[in-house]
């Protein structure tokens, strides 16, 4: 029990939850009360259904096995496969899916603020009188959006540098989504910079830029 609670704190911890210690207890417990008990009658009958169900299932999750398998071949037959799958944590699912949204034609932006707007990372300014502040942009392609997200999401798991950038971003009393997506926005700059030179993804060389970038101290 005590392990299972301290995975939960630690996971809630490195959202940023607030007081994950005692979040983690108050879901624990709630998860492990004593639940409903349906009747004979209706688990027998909910049980058919269930069935039934799965029997429809069958088919669809084989279907899927197949477009999974048909999209990993492509991705592996793909030139610019290595520069994807050197992504961290973007994995089978994520890198295929950066791919196909980013495409391979090196002409279609003219910089990495086309990305960024195309990807809804980017703030869009709103101004009415003297009144004047940014806000999400809603006018993006939700797919590669969805897709930047998740995948900024992941790199905090494994990125030092992205892990210490999302709880700096959440310090400062940024909600969750918004301090995903201002990462995510770093990561559209880095992945169209590697794109273009047609170079995997190395966490070294970022670092270094990022140090020889910084404000030096007077």
């Amino acid at each position: 029990m005590a392990a299972s609670i301290d995975d939960l704190e630690a996971t809630l911890r490195k959202t940023g939850y607030p007081n994950p210690t005692k979040a983690a207890r108050q879901i624990f417990e709630r998860v492990h009360q004593p639940h409903l008990q349906a009747d004979e009658v209706t688990t027998r009958t909910k049980s058919r259904l269930m069935g039934a169900l799965v029997a429809q299932l069958l088919p669809l999750i084989e279907q899927i096995a197949a477009y999974d398998k048909e999209i990993e071949t492509l991705f592996l037959a793909h030139k610019d496969h290595d520069l994807f799958e050197s992504l961290p944590r973007a994995g089978q699912r994520l890198a295929p899916r950066l791919l196909a949204e980013i495409g391979d034609d090196r002409a279609r932006y003219a910089d990495a603020t086309r990305v960024q707007a195309l990807a809804g990372t980017a703030p869009a300014p709103y101004e009415s009188g003297n009144y004047s502040k940014v806000h999400q942009r809603y006018a993006c392609s939700k797919p590669l959006r969805n897709a930047f997200q998740q995948f900024a999401w992941q790199t905090t798991q494994s990125e030092p540098w992205a892990r210490d950038y999302y709880q700096r971003k959440r310090k400062e009393g940024k909600s969750h989504s918004m301090a995903i997506r201002a990462l995510a926005n770093i990561w559209v700059r880095i992945l169209f910079a590697i794109w273009q030179k047609r170079e995997s993804y190395e966490r070294t060389t970022f670092e270094k830029a990022k140090l020889l970038h910084a404000p030096r101290a007077a």
